[in-house]
């Protein structure tokens, strides 16, 4: 999922990359307005505080950790590339018996994030609308896909490879995680014949912030908790979030350690911190995002757990897809197609 403030301009070669002195903060590389101010002031109070740096595409932030001369002591990051950079040596298995708040966890999302990162929030890939512009709310892919002719040049589209195939590929009835070439040819297709209508493959929240593209995006590709983010920055508080009947990506973003942190325990204790039940609370009071923290879960207010936007109706849920680690060709592939999408529209 999903956020940037423009400290993204703090690229990571103006990080220090040697050890610092514990007294200093603990360099946190997250999307932008993922943490609550409440919990970051509760964990100020007798530990470090924390520095946050913001990227706004998931592939930016695996090119950095995998370049591995970045110091960074936490990291956001989902559950396949959390495998994969743990299996190359860049991320420090997670231990459970340093971590005893991990027994708060829902068992559905307790493994979720593999060996190497632990589930921090969860929510699904989906529609960020204006209703103030739109006279009918979209609830289908296709409402991005092949948009009305008023939504041209209004649309929003991420450049992540990824998450840039699921409303093709559950369009044309396949799985999230297909590696069969003519499918994701297929769905190449559809992205391409989109493109047209396409305003910018930049992340939304981040493009509402570009003077160029504030006032123009109507419609875009985003992630539920989103909205709130776009209201925020919004006169009139417009932006709306759904869940396509057809079904999502169903992500998990976590926290894992890089191995070359030189904070490594008072990064686990910041996770442990976050996985006491009033901690991971306000994941979802503040920020609105869906906690994968069962005690935390029983203290929801009645509201929250009756928002769609936040909880989505059981039959959009039974065909919503985890991402699974695939086949390297086809992790090619998928960011072949994401790159050639988003060069043809830089080139216009």
């Amino acid at each position: 999922m999903r956020y940037c403030l423009f400290l993204c301009s703090l690229v990571l070669t103006g990080l220090p990359a040697s050890p610092v002195a514990a007294a200093e903060p603990l360099r946190l590389y997250t999307w932008e307005g993922y943490f609550s101010d409440t919990l970051l002031q509760r964990w100020a109070k007798s530990h470090p505080p924390l520095q946050e740096i913001h990227f706004d595409s998931s592939d930016v932030r695996d090119a950095t950790l995998a370049r591995g001369d970045a110091t960074l002591d936490l990291v956001v990051i989902n559950e396949v590339s959390a495998t994969r950079l743990g299996q190359d040596g860049l991320l420090t298995r997670i231990e459970p018996h340093r971590l005893p708040h991990l027994a708060e966890l829902d068992p559905r999302w307790r493994h979720s994030c593999g060996d190497y990162a632990v589930p921090y929030v969860w929510g699904t890939l989906g529609l960020l609308y204006r209703s103030d512009r739109l006279a009918k709310a979209p609830d289908s892919w296709q409402s991005l896909l092949q948009p009305a002719p008023a939504l041209r040049g209004h649309i929003a589209m991420v450049e992540d490879h990824d998450d840039l195939l699921v409303a093709p590929l559950i369009t044309l009835g396949g799985a999230i995680n297909s590696s069969d070439p003519d499918l994701l040819r297929r769905s190449f297709a559809l992205l391409k014949a989109q493109a047209p209508a396409v305003l910018t493959y930049q992340y939304v929240v981040s493009a509402l912030r570009n003077p160029a593209y504030s006032d123009l995006i109507d419609l875009a590709l985003g992630y539920s908790g989103d909205q709130h983010l776009l209201n925020a920055t919004t006169p009139g508080q417009p932006w709306r979030f759904v869940t396509p009947r057809e079904g999502s990506l169903l992500w998990v973003d976590c926290l894992a350690v890089p191995s070359n942190s030189p904070h490594q325990a008072a990064a686990e204790r910041f996770i442990d911190f976050l996985n006491e039940p009033h901690n991971a609370l306000l994941a979802t009071e503040e920020l609105h995002l869906g906690t994968p923290n069962a005690g935390a879960a029983r203290l929801l207010s009645a509201e929250l757990r009756q928002d769609p936007s936040l909880f989505p109706p059981e039959d959009v849920l039974v065909h919503s897809q985890l991402f699974r680690e695939g086949p390297p060709d086809t992790f090619q592939t998928r960011q072949r197609i994401g790159s050639a999408l988003v060069s043809r529209h830089e080139s216009q």
